[in-house]
């Protein structure tokens, strides 16, 4: 009798021991858990701000090496025809687009009917993290490009480009407030008589003039 109720406490026992222990596991999974989400949310916490600032720093290097891109080939093509009027940058971003029935068909990321690109490559107005545009020097800052009316004749803004000097602004794309989507970064401008600068203030830019008070060189 008595071995059998030192049996059956043995027992019972052994299963308020599991019991515990199957517990106590539970309570240090679940910190262990708590513990892992926390580090994990630091991390996330430093990690971010490093990996915007490392995308800033890729766009704002794309932007500059396509603006010196263009650069250089409107001097060679100054250097052929005395002049920046007519130059169209369309032919540095060629490629093959399908219409609506499929078929393949020429394209250009350039628009030379506004003298603008969007970047990076590819990218549209919704998409897009910088827009170039190319404009002539002159008071009209109007496209580089020749544009003709029905009868063969040049429009009257493109008669008012004297292509005797060019600008390139790189402006930010904008929020629906208006405000740069990457507040930290710049807005560029080169020049071809040496103007390179850049600066945090928006709509300034697009002046075609300088980059305010607060410009930096680039």
């Amino acid at each position: 009798m008595m071995k059998c109720f030192s049996n059956i406490s043995f027992q019972l026992a052994a299963r308020l021991s599991r019991s515990t222990r199957q517990n106590r596991v539970s309570g240090f999974t679940l910190i262990e858990l708590m513990v892992t989400v926390v580090i994990v949310a630091i991390l996330a916490a430093i990690a971010f701000p490093s990996y915007t600032a490392y995308m800033e720093r890729r766009d704002l290097a794309i932007v500059k090496q396509e603006a010196l891109r263009i650069s250089t080939e409107l001097e060679r093509f100054k250097s052929k025809n005395f002049s920046y009027k007519g130059f169209d940058a369309s032919y540095l971003y060629s490629y093959v687009g399908v219409d609506e029935n499929g078929a393949p068909v020429p394209s250009s990321y350039y628009n030379k009917a506004t003298g603008q690109l969007f970047l990076p490559l590819g990218s549209t107005t919704s998409t897009a993290k910088y827009t170039l545009t190319l404009v002539d020097g002159g008071t009209e800052y109007k496209p580089l490009t020749i544009a003709k009316n029905n009868d063969g004749t040049e429009t009257s803004d493109s008669a008012s480009v004297n292509g005797l000097t060019w600008v390139i602004a790189l402006e930010r794309a904008k929020d629906s407030a208006g405000e740069p989507k990457q507040p930290r970064n710049y807005d560029l401008l080169l020049t071809s008589t040496g103007s390179r600068c850049m600066t945090k203030t928006k709509n300034t830019v697009i002046n075609y003039v300088n980059c305010g008070s607060d410009g930096e060189s680039w």
